[in-house]
């Protein structure tokens, strides 16, 4: 009796072990993005606005290239000029993450944690600096 106590309890040790080495592995980790082109830059894009409840946002060519973090900030307003309307601007850029998770690649904004999948960016994970 003993025995098949001990026999059950290693049992259910062994496949506890198992489920957390597996969700180890599949929660998302930072990442870089591999196939870089118009199709790719414009999904992030549309993207990223989603995120931040924008009508549209402009990041450059090379973004989540070499690093999985991209920081957005607001347009400042200026004049015909180019003189800030409203002086300087204190409001907080926000913070913008590429994640991959299993084959999916994912943005987050970091500020809120809302996620988004995406279908046409494929991404690796990001070399440790």
């Amino acid at each position: 009796m003993l025995k098949a106590l001990i026999g059950l309890f290693g049992i259910v040790f062994i496949s506890g072990c198992v489920a957390t080495a597996s969700e180890v592995n599949t929660s998302p980790q930072a990442a870089t993005i591999t196939n870089p082109n118009e199709q790719t830059h414009d999904e992030l894009q549309q993207a990223i606005a989603s995120l931040l409840g924008a009508s549209s946002v402009v990041i450059s060519d090379n973004a989540f290239v070499q690093y999985s973090q991209e920081v957005i900030e607001r347009k400042q307003h200026k004049d015909a000029n180019g003189l800030l309307i409203m002086g300087r601007s204190t409001e907080i850029p926000d913070a913008i993450q590429l994640l991959k998770q299993g084959d999916a690649c994912l943005l987050r904004h970091v500020q809120s944690t809302k996620t988004i999948t995406l279908s046409q960016v494929h991404c690796k994970f990001e070399d440790a600096q």
